[in-house]
């Protein structure tokens, strides 16, 4: 299993060397308000094409994985107040059958 793994990340790392290759015309980047120039936040003007659809790519993952990761922890909140309820509900069953019953007794079947 280890070389088909292994295998796969070569052949990604090729198509992505592939089109590194192939992408690296120049672009400008802007930011602002399209139609209004005096509100341009910003312009970089010589950036490789490649190198804008990469830092897109890992942006998008970082996001993401901050959405996940925020899901995560509310998920795992959500677990700690369920555990915390069913032991007070557990406490509060073995508080009601009282101390002779302890531990409960299989149950016995009908013949």
């Amino acid at each position: 299993m280890g070389w088909v793994k292994i295998i796969f990340l070569v052949v990604i790392l090729t198509v992505c060397i592939f089109f590194f290759l192939q992408n690296t015309e120049q672009v400008a980047i802007r930011f602002g308000l399209s139609p209004f120039k005096e509100y341009q936040f910003f312009e970089i003007s010589k950036v490789p094409l490649f190198l804008v659809i990469v830092c897109s790519i890992v942006l998008g993952i970082l996001m993401g994985g901050l959405g996940d990761l925020y899901r995560r922890f509310q998920l795992g909140r959500s677990l700690r107040q369920k555990q915390k309820t069913i032991e007070r509900l557990e406490r509060e069953i073995q508080s009601l059958r009282g101390p002779e019953h302890g531990e409960s007794a299989p149950l016995k079947k009908e013949s």
